[in-house]
């Protein structure tokens, strides 16, 4: 064999070589980024526990930075929060830590952080006509948190930013959830794909009806934000991470119409 070709044999088998050191280092990342925390069907994915830690976090944050109030309304968003949650089976309920809160402000907002927390802003709920509107929020909030969309959103950043480290040869060891730092604005800035709102929609509207909600409620908060939106005095917050598509009001509209045949209680005035 010619030194020509022993050197070529002599390089592909380096490059192979190469080529199976940098796949074993691969997975040595993936497990070195892997936090450790009970199994989970993602290693990237924040667990059940890291949620809560994290959200818990994020929720003192808010309440450092707002006024929570404890009165009538505040009340009323905890009680229609509670109904949603014991019309869930407890399978459906998990294993989250719901907490309700109102907090003093005039954006028009609402949002609901992993692991249960869910504010209510008073801005939005002043505009707010019924108990049947409010609970079209909770139940919507509620489906973010049980459906742990933040999570999968986080895992699915998490296995990009791996596959870059691995590029760049910026692997390090240690849990990847262990610390907030630099996610409590991640929480508090969050965007949910267009997916997961509308099963946020879907399943609220559902916790809505199985707890004696007139379901008509979420189609008259959608009213209710359109007005604010139109009002002159800029969107509403709220629409900032929940877009108000004609796509997203006619799915729930199909939805109400495919209900069996029933007739709801009238919507309750929220004042």
């Amino acid at each position: 064999m010619s030194d020509r070709s022993t050197r070529f044999h002599h390089s592909d088998r380096l490059s192979r070589q190469s080529r199976c050191l940098l796949s074993l280092w691969l997975a040595g990342l993936a497990l070195a980024l892997a936090p450790a925390a009970p199994a989970r069907a993602d290693m990237f994915t924040p667990s059940v526990q890291d949620q809560i830690k994290l959200g818990n976090q994020a929720a003192a944050e808010v309440m450092r930075k707002y006024r929570v109030l404890n009165d009538d309304r505040s009340r009323r968003v905890e009680d229609a929060g509670q109904r949603l949650l014991d019309a869930l089976s407890p399978k459906d309920r998990g294993p989250w830590e719901y907490r309700f809160h109102l907090v003093e402000s005039k954006e028009i907002n609402a949002f609901a952080l992993p692991g249960g927390n869910v504010f209510m802003f008073t801005g939005l709920y002043t505009r707010m006509k019924s108990e049947d509107e409010l609970a079209g929020v909770m139940g919507h909030e509620l489906t973010h948190v049980r459906e742990q969309h933040w999570a999968r959103m986080a895992g699915a950043q998490a296995k990009r930013q791996a596959g870059l480290a691995a590029i760049l040869g910026l692997a390090h060891a240690g849990g990847l959830w262990q610390s907030a730092a630099g996610i409590t604005n991640t929480l508090l800035s969050l965007r949910y794909s267009r997916k997961d709102e509308d099963q946020a929609d879907a399943l609220g509207l559902q916790n809505m009806v199985a707890a004696g909600y007139n379901p008509q409620g979420m189609l008259d908060l959608f009213h209710t934000l359109e007005e604010a939106a139109g009002s002159g005095g800029g969107a509403p917050a709220f629409l900032a991470d929940h877009p108000l598509t004609k796509t997203r009001i006619q799915h729930t509209q199909e939805r109400i119409d495919k209900l069996p045949a029933r007739d709801f209680r009238p919507e309750i005035p929220l004042r």
